[in-house]
């Protein structure tokens, strides 16, 4: 059935959803705010004039640093058609854990080869999305101004880690400008023989404390996961701390009642899910969990609007991609998708299973260990085959690798490839 499909953002995501529904056989119409393709991958030296990124009078979308690379192998990255190597996107000798400017040329390189650009219309924001009638009306705004046009489905990708979250901490006004969000971090020389507390245990943690560790004159790296660990220090020389609780100037209180004196704080405490263009009552955000969203893709609600790559600490290019093709198998086969009310009941049993485990709220679109289980659930549903035996072993080589080093995982040689 052909059908005009609006898709918000040119990352990833937009990109595999775009070329994914044109083979389904509908007309997709890619909406990219910028002048380029590549979402979130696209550097911008430029910071934003609200350190902490919650007043910001100019919004800057990314939130890379001029080092990073990333903390996957580039095999395991790739979208299962497209290698990340010369058969594909990428090139033979490219480090396998690439900088971030290569995953730009990959995702570069996929668009030019699937003839994606013909689909995307740069330089216009969507403003809004609403309701018209049983379609969608789409407003945008570009250079020449504001205009609007009708589509049977929407299908969000936006991503999520441009809007920075910082969490509550009483006296974080006392911090001023030395608090800062990683999202406006671009390198350690401002912290050049400071002491600077790092707040966050995940990717963009562990690297920024690493980096600043190098010219700083005292890290203390903060996190819930280092309370039974507080004292340690790090083969790089950042003391592990538990999570501050609250600050008055230049002295943090810690959760296990120590104190630690700083002159700047980074937050690298993530980013929020944000959809300031969809009207009231499409979906809600509740302590950053989006719902209610049917196998984490369908407004169940309004089995029209879709999100492509909600979910986090996963392998994202392959996730997105199945996601896709699980969308455009349904939205061919609308008969084929549960009703409303059933599309709701799973979506409540899938909350009860997690408070169960007494998995937090904001915690909910994680999914880590669980992705295997869910890329099939999907693939299943969809008719599409499983994810290759070769992938999880490269996974579970990569994580080996990374717990065993985590300092120097992205140079240990990894066994595992795929196969051709």
């Amino acid at each position: 059935m052909s059908a005009d499909v609006a898709v918000i953002g040119a990352g990833a995501a937009g990109l595999v959803t775009a070329r994914e529904l044109h083979r389904g056989g509908f007309r997709p119409v890619v909406f990219e705010q910028s002048n380029d393709v590549g979402g979130i991958w696209v550097y911008d030296e430029h910071v934003e004039d609200d350190a902490l990124g919650l007043a910001s009078s100019r919004h800057v979308f990314s939130s890379l640093y001029p080092s990073l690379r990333t903390n996957l192998p580039r095999h395991l990255m790739a979208f299962m058609d497209f290698p990340f190597d010369a058969r594909g996107g990428g090139e033979d000798d490219w480090p396998e854990y690439p900088h971030h400017t290569l995953v730009r040329t990959y995702l570069e390189r996929f668009a030019r080869h699937f003839d994606l650009a013909q689909f995307i219309r740069f330089g216009e924001r969507v403003v809004s999305v609403a309701p018209d009638g049983t379609r969608w009306r789409v407003a945008t705004q570009s250079a020449s101004g504001q205009s609007a046009d009708v589509f049977d489905s929407v299908v969000v990708a936006n991503g999520h880690y441009s809007a920075p979250r910082v969490p509550d901490l009483p006296g974080l006004a006392t911090l001023g400008e030395h608090a800062v969000h990683s999202h406006n971090y671009r390198g350690p020389e401002p912290y050049r023989d400071l002491r600077v507390a790092v707040w966050g245990t995940a990717a963009s943690g562990a690297d920024i404390a690493m980096e600043i560790g190098k010219c700083a004159r005292s890290v203390h790296w903060c996190g819930d996961a280092f309370a039974e660990r507080t004292g340690t220090v790090t083969p790089w020389g950042a003391t592990l701390c538990a999570s501050p609780v609250h600050a008055d100037g230049n002295r943090l209180g810690l959760a296990d009642g120590t104190h630690i004196e700083i002159d700047r704080f980074v937050f690298c405490t993530g980013y929020r899910y944000t959809f300031d263009f969809l009207g009231d009552g499409l979906i809600d955000v509740t302590d950053n969990y989006v719902h209610p969203l049917y196998r984490e893709i369908l407004a169940a609600s309004h089995p029209r609007l879709a999100f492509i790559g909600i979910p986090f600490l996963v392998v994202p290019f392959p996730l997105f991609e199945m996601q896709a093709r699980w969308l455009v198998h349904f939205l061919s086969h609308p008969d084929d998708l549960p009703s409303a009310d059933i599309m709701l009941e799973d979506i409540r049993s899938h909350e009860a299973k997690l408070e169960a485990e007494g998995v937090r709220r904001r915690h909910f679109h994680k999914l880590a260990e669980k992705q295997e289980a869910y890329y099939n659930q999907l693939a299943n549903e969809c008719g599409q085959p499983p994810l290759p035996g070769w992938f999880q072993a490269l996974a579970n080589e990569a994580q080996a690798a990374r717990m065993a080093n985590p300092s120097g995982f992205r140079d240990t040689p990894l066994k595992t490839t795929p196969p051709g």
